[in-house]
């Protein structure tokens, strides 16, 4: 007989639409729950993610209600984490204390005092131990590749084991990776006969499979396959009533037997996610190792020395994740001891926005908004006022600018360029729009066996001929006030195809500075060339006064602005002012100049992965001033809040 833990992991990300939530509830949650009750003898360990406790309190309390039954006949033990699904490792420990307290409390008022933590994206680093040993936690739940790359076998990774640090120990479970790509997505004999095969006598033997409950009914093709078709009745009915297995909860494995021993875990994820975190190029390499290892028959011999990135590579992957880290983190020291305050930053350290794997994560604007706009809410209750300080770690300082209604934060080292202008008033930052980059999956076809249904891994994801023609990547950061040297001639689809010359590189020169109350000059200075910049806030946006110095040339100034309205075709525009109406993000804002400009107007679109195949998402709009330079030239611009 072979001892068996089945979990899931329900999760929906802060800012997710309201019909994405209703959607995994109709075909996942409910449908799982209802059938779990079906089946008394069923034993599951749940762990749901705070954002969506949240909405299952709001709009479905039957679920809670349900849940909680289950839990009082024993059926379900409750596995907490940080309450908004933070990767623990990115938060500091006095977060992760009071997000894991809060969840706890939570389980409680099910009625289960829960012992065990499922970790957010199986992100493990040692200094772990210490926070979930002082949070009251036995138990942590990571992949069973966690080991491996530790040193053990397979073949030892059917028992948990101690891990220590500083003296302090918990318990450690492996997820069985075969099982996680066998359930639900393979026959239900075909897991049975894994199970069965594990049976070699040990009564202490476990295998574990604990993942995410949207395999039931949300990715592709799961719905009809797991309720229509009769999945999970059926696996419920087997695994039930097969004599060869033993069905158990973690709470109850650690009340009759003990772990294995002690082991000592690298900082890892799920080995996916080495792929992942990897830069885009290193990643592609990566992939091609991996299937040319897999061509020799030399994969799974050898797999546990193959590892790529770790998850906070992310920060380096992606500038605008690390910006808002390094935000969050700052935000966290200042409302440290302002209890009403962290509720708002506790939300803004959700996962999701902060990387991307196969899901749109990074590239989902919604998401990073709904961090921002926590992340704004939790600063407005302490006033940092104006400093000069390196924020986001990368060794060269930024200005950040208070104002009575807005965060202003200017790069002196990378063009001068504004690279935050967060309203307090409306909770968003105007400069929220993320850089085109070229994915290393671009290139990448997948292979499924045909067996069952396909997991998303499996999922073919050749890039549509009608897409191809839209696809531009960036050479430089997207950033409001963001200045370009251009030849004469350049055209706007030069410009937004990312095709033109770049005269001195001016998006990545340091610009000299200093301050005055309510601003900022910045100024660079080359050649024959010289362009100034005096930036003010004012209590409804601000104003900004260029001058600039050159011949044969254009000063391009680019605002780089978070709109999410649909725009399909770029525009040359000769205006005064531009009103826009945003009603999915920003608002309504104006942008007024003291002359008449050309205005060049484009979609920011990037192409990214998800479960659905491809995306190509409006990250923003691009609203450029041309200036070309004959002698000098000076404009002003405001942006204003309607």
């Amino acid at each position: 007989m072979v001892n068996f833990i089945f979990g899931i992991h329900n999760h929906q990300p802060l800012g997710n639409f309201d019909w994405v939530f209703e959607e995994a509830y109709k075909k996942a949650y409910r449908p799982f729950l209802e059938t779990l009750e079906e089946y008394p003898d069923m034993k599951v360990a749940i762990h749901i993610s705070g954002p969506l406790i949240e909405w299952l309190q709001e709009n479905t309390p039957e679920y809670v209600d349900l849940l909680k039954s289950l839990v009082k006949k024993g059926q379900v033990e409750i596995v907490v984490a940080g309450f908004y699904e933070p990767v623990l490792a990115a938060i500091p420990k006095e977060d992760r204390l009071e997000q894991i307290r809060l969840m706890r409390e939570w389980a409680k008022s099910l009625g289960f005092d829960a012992k065990g933590v499922w970790l957010t994206e199986r992100v493990w680093q040692p200094e772990l131990v210490k926070t979930l040993k002082e949070s009251g936690i036995e138990y942590v739940v990571v992949d069973d590749y966690h080991f491996m790359s530790a040193g053990l076998l397979k073949e030892q990774l059917f028992w948990p084991y101690y891990t220590e640090d500083g003296g302090e120990t918990v318990v450690v479970f492996p997820i069985d990776e075969k099982l996680r790509y066998l359930i639900p997505f393979r026959p239900v004999e075909q897991v049975l006969d894994y199970l069965h095969s594990l049976d070699d006598g040990d009564e202490s033997k476990v295998a574990v499979f604990h993942d995410d409950g949207e395999k039931f009914g949300i990715w592709p093709g799961t719905y009809e396959w797991v309720y229509e078709k009769g999945w999970l009745r059926e696996f419920f009915e087997k695994v039930t009533s097969d004599e060869k297995i033993n069905l158990m909860l973690y709470t109850e494995y650690l009340k009759k037997f003990k772990p294995r021993g002690l082991v000592y875990l690298p900082i890892a994820s799920y080995f996916e996610m080495s792929e992942w975190s990897l830069p885009a190029k290193q990643a592609k390499l990566f992939v091609e190792f991996v299937n040319e290892l897999k061509i020799k028959g030399m994969f799974e011999r050898y797999r546990v020395f193959v590892r790529g990135g770790i998850w906070k590579n992310f920060f380096y992957k992606y500038p605008e994740s690390n910006y808002m880290h390094k935000r969050m983190l700052m935000v966290s020291k200042l409302v440290r001891n302002t209890p009403e305050a962290r509720k708002y930053l506790f939300k803004a350290q959700c996962n999701d926005a902060y990387w991307h794997g196969l899901f749109g994560g990074i590239y989902l604007p919604h998401l990073r908004r709904a961090v921002w706009s926590n992340l704004i809410k939790a600063n407005t209750y302490a006033s940092p006022g104006n400093f000069v300080r390196d924020i986001d770690f990368d060794g060269r300082e930024e200005v950040f600018l208070e104002g009575d209604n807005f965060y202003a934060v200017f790069k002196p080292s990378y063009g001068g360029s504004l690279v935050e202008f967060s309203s307090k008033r409306r909770l968003v930052n105007y400069a929220d729009v993320l850089t085109r980059r070229w994915e290393h999956y671009h290139g990448i076809e997948a292979s499924y066996d045909g067996a069952g249904v396909p997991s998303i891994h499996e999922l073919e994801k050749r890039l549509p001929e009608n897409l191809r023609g839209e696809v531009a990547y960036d050479k430089y950061q997207r950033l409001m006030l963001q200045d370009h040297l251009l030849p004469q001639g350049t055209t706007i689809d030069d410009f937004r195809l990312s095709r033109n010359e770049e005269i001195l590189e001016l998006p990545t020169k340091p610009y000299n500075f200093d301050m005055f109350e309510n601003g900022i000059n910045l100024w660079f200075e080359e050649g024959s060339f010289r362009v100034e910049k005096s930036f003010r806030l004012l209590n409804d946006g601000f104003v900004v006064d260029y001058a600039a110095s050159g011949e044969g040339m254009v000063l391009a100034i680019e605002l780089n602005i978070a709109v999410q309205s649909i725009m399909e075709r770029p525009e040359v525009l000769k205006v005064k002012e531009l009103e826009v109406n945003d009603k999915y993000a920003v608002g309504k804002f104006r942008l007024e100049f003291d002359r008449e400009v050309e205005l060049w107007k484009f979609p920011v679109k990037t192409l990214s992965q998800s479960e659905s195949g491809w995306d190509l998402i409006q990250q923003g709009v691009s609203y450029t001033v041309i200036l070309p330079l004959n002698g000098e030239e000076r404009i002003r611009i405001k942006f204003r809040e309607i």
